[in-house]
């Protein structure tokens, strides 16, 4: 009789299918589990960034490049800012910082440290307090990473000729001031002949291209012009010319100590003519009144209160001592105070500060800060004239 039970195996082939199945088994919950520790690692880390993200953003960084690392005036009055501005209680838990980088080394560390901040240090924005061809080179960073950038001190108009949106600039351009010192010299001074003595670096050969432009399409005398260098080397035979041209006005293109040394200079060897000097003349160390002890008879171009007034070293404490100390830090400390009022008012949103950059309104020390379709500074110009008697007159 047939049984109609089941197929019988060996014994040997079952305990074979049941070693099989095990280790099927075993396979697949290995699997799971690797699978499941990456998927757990992955939403570990992916906190992680989270959260170092999170906390990232509430620090919001400014970078501020420097020429070098002497510029103490530009760091000290980016730091006052910062400081003043962390005492908002309206920051939501957020804090402001400053991150400061040097442009010194050979040409190509300016784009080098503008894209390490950019990158590496995460800012929300970029200030510069340096000359004109490393404004140039962090301008050529920023039209790539689209990172707003605001210069506090290169003048060089072709800065806002390149039409890049997030470029700013809270000095007079070169340009605004040849137009005032032209206006004061010519056309209501009234001098007929008129010298320039420029310092040898790119800020003060652009500022001179554009002094003779405007000299000529506002009429003026074609000017005498001397070098620094020249001036200084040969002091006796450029007095002679000044002299001998019967020359009414000199002109200053320099930038700090240079240039009040070149000034005694000519004082002590009897040069009595009037001197006028750009925004430059200002960015001295230590410069918080230049009237004291410095040369008689000059007039400088000027914008806020600053020089007259420097309030901020005695409400601050140690942080703001010797803060707004020259031009450097005066244009440096407002620069700063725009990009914070600029980031606060976008709600902290990067994507937003453009467009509240575009539209400052700010009463700085240096006067106040709007901005052109094309970033430059709406021009407030004064010139301020420093008499032997110490004191200072003001012209509009």
């Amino acid at each position: 009789m047939e049984s109609s039970s089941t197929p019988q195996y060996p014994i040997k082939n079952r305990k074979a299918k049941v070693t099989k199945d095990n280790t099927e088994g075993n396979n697949i919950m290995g699997v799971n589990k690797t699978i499941l520790n990456t998927i757990l690692f992955y939403i570990f880390f992916a906190q992680m960034v989270c959260a170092q993200h999170t906390a990232a953003e509430d620090v919001v960084t400014i970078g501020l490049l420097v020429n070098d690392d002497t510029s103490q005036a530009a760091r000290n009055a980016a730091e006052l800012a910062i400081h003043i501005a962390n005492k908002d209680q309206g920051l939501n838990g957020k804090q402001f910082k400053v991150v400061t980088r040097s442009m010194e080394g050979p040409w190509g560390t300016g784009s080098k440290e503008a894209v390490n901040l950019v990158f590496k240090e995460k800012v929300w924005a970029l200030l510069g307090s340096h000359d004109g061809r490393n404004a140039h080179l962090a301008e050529q960073v920023i039209a790539k990473t689209r990172v707003v950038f605001i210069s506090a001190w290169a003048s060089d108009p072709t800065l806002s000729q390149a039409y890049i949106p997030w470029f700013y600039n809270c000095v007079p351009n070169d340009i605004q001031q040849a137009e005032a010192l032209v206006n004061e010299i010519v056309h209501v001074q009234k001098a007929n002949t008129i010298a320039i003595v420029v310092q040898e670096d790119y800020d003060a050969k652009t500022a001179l291209k554009y002094l003779e432009k405007q000299l000529m399409d506002k009429g003026g005398p074609k000017p005498l012009i001397q070098s620094f260098t020249q001036c200084l080397d040969h002091t006796g035979e450029f007095i002679g010319e000044l002299r001998n041209k019967a020359v009414e006005a000199l002109i200053i293109l320099g930038n700090g100590e240079e240039s009040w040394e070149l000034m005694g200079v000519l004082r002590k060897n009897g040069v009595k003519l009037p001197f006028y000097g750009t925004i430059p003349l200002l960015g001295v160390r230590g410069l918080s009144r230049p009237e004291r002890g410095g040369p008689s008879d000059l007039t400088v171009l000027y914008s806020g209160n600053w020089l007259k007034t420097n309030t901020l070293q005695s409400q601050h404490g140690a942080v703001g001592r010797d803060a707004i100390s020259n031009a450097v830090a005066a244009y440096t400390f407002d620069a700063m105070n725009v990009l914070i009022n600029a980031i606060k008012a976008s709600g902290f949103d990067r994507d937003k500060i453009y467009g509240t950059m575009s539209k400052t309104d700010f009463e700085g020390v240096t006067g106040n800060v709007q901005f052109d379709k094309n970033g430059n500074r709406r021009s407030d110009l004064k010139l301020v004239k420093i008499a032997k008697e110490d004191t200072t007159s003001q012209k509009q």
